[in-house]
């Protein structure tokens, strides 16, 4: 059964001329997994709200079931100052939150009141919602103790799960999710995917987390501006399908060329016989043989004009359907030679944040040209850890020594080496002027389109910001990275062209992540906080 469908839908902003996107058409069935993929500022999140009918579309139209019910998730959640857990489910129905709120606090009621408020309760189906959100607490794995706490006290993970908790209690009968990963960490994010997994109603999912495409999604979605591509498989099927279409437009257009370079070849044949074949002079007693040769050469004039403008045709059918083959720009991170065994070590690293210790008598040594994951839940100090490395914390005890030869760049997800007042291009340059075109080469890399390499980084976007603050780093010809949440913000294309240079880097590599796809891809050896904080604590 079909839940809505969106035919030829095109969008633009008033202030811009340009459409983000324009004659997107696709259908949501009650089986659709979707996941909507896509560069970043293609139109993603905006297309889900045409979807839920917070904007409506320049052109085209959006048919739903009738009475149909949508859940959202948005990409940043708004959550209440000052409410509980509990309260703030109970809030999904406003006038029974407020109901439930004077209960909880009826000792100075009257007995009118009391009993206007129990029959308010039961009209408002009070019991019924209640018994339901016995039932989604107990599926959400919610203690009391959690639901008592203020909402804003939560983690991240924690407060997604308590939004998606509030979602499903309206019932909906499709749930739209804006990248529900961003700030999860490990722990969270399995409970996200088994999550969905097991939901058993159909969702759009705007994810860059390939491990949750392919574990949760049986529909890819790609949006462009020129339209939407379905592909009827998780994200592996869909990179593999692409892959495939791409050899396949190629094969076609290599094809058609072939074909036009012979019919080329046969009209300059066909009029160059023509020309040689025409008689110059007409020969006395050979009228038939004259009259002959005039119409071959004649014929084949004709001949060969028809097969020019055959060609020409065919010039402009390839033309028209030549396959876009995106250039594939390529980066590397210059770095030299560690010629000692260990980089780094650590010894005896204790950090403490005013009663709270986060790290205890910590140990860590690290190979030259190691890659080093670091996990672990947040709030473990992962960051605080690689602040401490690279001298942006001070004030703990024990030891840390690097390598003399070494030369770390650190990637902070809180851009604190980034001048906000400067362009793109004079941040990352940094007054080389002989690098430019390897910095352009790099931002592009990143997809980082020309129109703002001379904007301030004050005006970009945090992916954007993300983008040059790992640039930078490039560019800065160190033999150690120390990355903190390195893909965070990132769209998959430009995860991978980091994942491909990080694989070529000959340095060594610290870095701290939930993104598993990353870990799975270059890490040589990974290490626990919550672990070690466990064993620093026994």
């Amino acid at each position: 059964m079909q839940i809505c469908r969106c035919d030829n839908v095109s969008f633009r902003y008033d202030s811009q001329p340009d459409y983000i996107f324009k004659d997107v058409t696709f259908a949501v069935h009650e089986h659709n997994r979707i996941g909507l993929i896509g560069k970043n500022g293609c139109g993603k999140s905006t297309l889900l709200d045409i979807v839920q009918k917070n904007i409506q579309p320049i052109e085209g139209s959006v048919y739903y079931m009738p009475e149909l019910s949508i859940g959202y998730l948005p990409q940043e959640l708004d959550l209440p100052d000052k409410t509980s857990g509990m309260q703030f489910l109970w809030n999904s129905i406003p006038r029974l939150g407020e109901i439930k709120y004077k209960i909880d606090y009826i000792d100075n009621k009257t007995p009118d009141e009391v009993s206007r408020l129990f029959s308010e309760f039961e009209t408002h189906h009070g019991y019924d919602f209640e018994i339901k959100l016995e039932k989604i607490i107990t599926r959400f794995g919610f203690d009391n103790e959690m639901l008592s706490r203020q909402v804003k006290t939560l983690s991240g993970g924690e407060q997604t799960r308590l939004a998606l908790c509030r979602i499903l209690l309206s019932d909906p009968d499709l749930l739209l999710l804006d990248e529900p990963t961003n700030h999860l960490d490990i722990q969270a994010l399995r409970w996200l995917e088994k999550f969905l997994h097991d939901l058993d109603i159909p969702y759009i999912l705007i994810s860059h987390d390939r491990y949750i495409l392919d574990a949760c999604v049986n529909t890819i979605l790609e949006l462009t501006s020129e339209g939407i591509t379905k592909y009827s498989g998780n994200y592996s099927f869909y990179k593999k399908e692409k892959e495939l279409e791409q050899k396949r437009k190629i094969h076609i257009y290599e094809e058609q060329n072939k074909k036009i370079k012979k019919l080329k070849e046969a009209a300059k044949k066909r009029k160059k016989w023509a020309i040689s074949h025409q008689p110059q002079t007409r020969t006395e007693g050979y009228a038939p043989v004259y009259e002959d040769l005039v119409n071959f050469a004649k014929n084949a004039m004709v001949q060969a004009k028809n097969l020019e403008r055959r060609t020409q045709r065919e010039i402009e059918k390839a033309e028209s359907e030549k396959p876009f083959i995106e250039k594939k720009r390529h980066f590397q991170f210059d770095n030299s030679e560690v010629k000692s065994r260990f980089v780094l070590q650590c010894n005896k690293i204790t950090k403490t944040f005013s009663s709270k210790t986060v790290f205890h008598n910590l140990e860590l040594h690290v190979h030259t040209g190691e890659r080093l994951a670091i996990i672990g839940n947040n709030g473990s100090g992962k960051s605080t850890l690689l602040k401490i490395l690279t001298n942006h914390i001070n004030g703990y005890d024990g030891t840390v020594t690097w390598s003399p030869q070494a030369k770390f760049g650190y990637y902070s997800q809180d851009y604190e080496n980034l001048n906000f007042d400067n362009s793109v291009l004079q941040e990352v340059i940094k007054g080389d002027n002989t690098i430019q075109t390897f910095v352009r080469t790099v931002l592009g890399c990143l997809n980082i389109p020309d129109k703002l390499i001379n904007q301030p980084i004050k005006t970009l976007s945090i992916g954007e910001r993300s983008k040059v603050a790992l640039a930078k780093l490039i560019v800065s010809e160190s033999n150690v990275l120390v990355l903190d949440e390195p893909t965070n913000h990132l769209e998959i294309e430009s995860r991978e062209s980091l994942e491909q240079a990080l694989k070529e880097y000959a340095g060594t590599v610290i870095f701290a992540t939930h993104d598993r796809f990353l870990i799975d891809s270059i890490a040589d050896r990974t290490i626990d906080m919550d672990h070690i904080r466990k064993e620093c604590s026994v």
